[in-house]
């Protein structure tokens, strides 16, 4: 039987070294599942924010900090469709910083970063293809 070669553009990327996840940067699918993410882990960050003004003891914090964490979990992880969370960052509450920015941000602008620029990529490679094809079939 004669196969086809299909490009889905499903791309597999090694996050910090540590865990391995595939998904299509282009895909419109994936981009709102992101869009939900981070709309979602940005809320909870507030929460825990507006949690710390109401709080008289600082050591309150922990136990709505170490729920929200596991919240931000399972967001992060659906998104990716398996545990990127235990593999990546360990028993790290996902509220540490790093950088000046929450590490559930960095890894979010980064897969952001990516989808920016594939995207850009693929309206180029858009743009020649047609180009090949008219030129082909203009005759």
């Amino acid at each position: 039987m004669k196969e086809l070669k299909i490009a889905t553009g499903v791309e597999e990327y090694l996050l910090a070294g540590r865990v391995a996840v595939s998904f299509n940067p282009t895909d419109m699918n994936f981009l709102e599942r992101l869009s939900r993410a981070f709309s979602e882990l940005d809320a909870l960050q507030e929460e825990v924010h507006q949690s710390r003004e109401k709080i008289m003891d600082d050591r309150e914090v922990f136990p709505i900090a170490r729920e929200l964490d596991g919240k931000m979990r399972g967001i992060l992880n659906d998104l990716f469709g398996k545990d990127i969370c235990e593999p990546l960052f360990g028993s790290m509450n996902l509220y540490a910083s790093s950088g000046g920015l929450p590490v559930w941000a960095n890894l979010m602008l980064a897969v952001t970063d990516e989808v920016q620029s594939a995207l850009q990529g693929e309206l180029a490679a858009r743009e020649q293809r047609i180009a090949k094809y008219v030129e082909k079939y203009k005759k």
